[in-house]
């Protein structure tokens, strides 16, 4: 992985907390605090694009077993398959 260096300042109660929190060097700190921050960002940008075109209204996502018991079975269990994976991008620039 490339580093790159920064220089900023921050809310010095926060990193006092999050450094009692997690030990370890601050660069270790802030890049286990960008991956939350994105993983977040993702996860909310994946629910705004399924309140825009939910996957019950569209024929290539949607389960065609609406009888699943959500809370027990999952229809898939294995990696993502990569045309889904495809469409998925192309959708995104397009």
């Amino acid at each position: 992985m490339s580093r790159v260096r920064i220089s900023t300042t921050v809310d010095e109660e926060r990193l006092g907390r999050a450094r009692r929190l997690r030990s370890g060097r601050d660069s270790e700190l802030l890049d286990a605090a960008l991956a939350a921050l994105i993983e977040r960002e993702e996860h909310r940008l994946e629910l705004d694009a399924l309140q825009l075109a939910p996957y019950e209204d569209d024929g290539d996502l949607s389960f065609p077993d609406p009888g699943i018991d959500w809370d027990r079975d999952l229809p898939y269990d294995g990696s993502i398959p990569d045309e889904v994976v495809e469409l998925a991008r192309r959708r995104r620039r397009g």
